[in-house]
């Protein structure tokens, strides 16, 4: 009798025990009909190759805009919201900001300038993530309105429809080529308007406005980058990530907003207010560093 009631404990606590392994080990998502080798290490971000500073004969500070609009972006933008081992570079970003757990010592910093020198509070950067709205305050008895009520109202990835790359091109003499690094990069929220009178003929081309969620140090956003795998339309099975497409593909399209100079760094739609010369001036700047490489070389 004890046997058989030692048996039926040891089966008991054999089936809790496999439950309890089975609901914990989630298996990978079901997205194509193969095995799926999961790498238990990211490799990380590749490293730069060395650069000397007496080895950088000609640099060039250079601010541009992707625009998550464009055709060629799109695999930027989207999944809106992520679907298997897929996510938009908003998303990414987001996640390694971590808000849920403020005390994650591991968490993507944000900085106040461009520069990267003044980080920005876990509370300033709350406030960024969330846009403050009215609406109409509704009196449960009899259902009308009595005033009105401010909410939050949180951002999403899929509102990120711009960045902003700060980056610098050199030429350098010992390996004799062309080369750019990302120095930092940051996200545009794109919302609505509050107070638009959409019958207002003046208002029509501004209903939407951008926040700025922060500067971002492009050097520690890599490691995330690095971690995602990127969506590749014509081809899943290439298998790079962000980090890839970014840093060494560059598979984005943009234009260029500024280029260092000694009025401020201004930009150009300070000193050219035509849309269709803003981007002739945008083409020219990239044909003068496209061209410093070339006049190099004698034939």
């Amino acid at each position: 009798m004890k046997k058989r009631i030692i048996l039926i404990l040891s089966l008991v606590s054999f089936s809790f025990l496999y439950s309890q392994t089975d609901d914990t080990q989630k298996p990978p998502p079901l997205t194509v009909p193969w095995e799926i080798v999961e790498v238990s290490e990211c490799p990380g971000a590749v490293p730069y190759p060395a650069v000397k500073e007496n080895d950088v004969m000609w640099y060039v500070t250079i601010w541009r805009e992707i625009d998550l609009r464009e055709k060629r972006n799109h695999a930027l933008y989207f999944p809106t919201e992520p679907q298997g081992n897929y996510k938009s570079l908003g998303q990414v970003i987001l996640d390694a900001i971590d808000m849920q757990n403020p005390n994650n010592a591991n968490a993507l910093l944000l900085y106040t300038d461009e520069f990267c020198n003044v980080k920005k509070e876990r509370s300033e950067i709350i406030n960024a993530l969330k846009n403050s709205k009215k609406i109409p305050d509704i009196d449960p008895d009899t259902g009308e309105p009595i005033g009105e009520k401010i909410i939050d109202d949180p951002f999403t990835a899929a509102q990120i429809m711009y960045y902003r790359l700060k980056e610098v091109w050199f030429f350098d003499k010992n390996r004799g080529e062309l080369n750019v690094r990302i120095l930092e990069i940051e996200p545009f929220f794109e919302y609505e308007k509050e107070g638009v009178d959409f019958g207002d003929e003046d208002n029509v081309n501004s209903l939407k406005t951008k926040r700025r969620l922060g500067n971002i140090k492009y050097d520690e956003l890599r490691p995330f980058l690095a971690q995602q795998q990127y969506y590749t339309p014509s081809n899943g099975a290439l298998n790079m990530t962000f980090d890839d497409i970014l840093t060494w593909k560059r598979y984005f399209s943009s234009y260029v907003i500024a280029e260092g100079n000694v009025h401020n760094n201004r930009d150009i739609q300070e000193y050219i207010k035509n849309p269709r010369d803003q981007r002739l001036e945008s083409e020219r700047i990239l044909n003068e560093i496209r061209n410093f490489e070339s006049e190099l070389w004698e034939y």
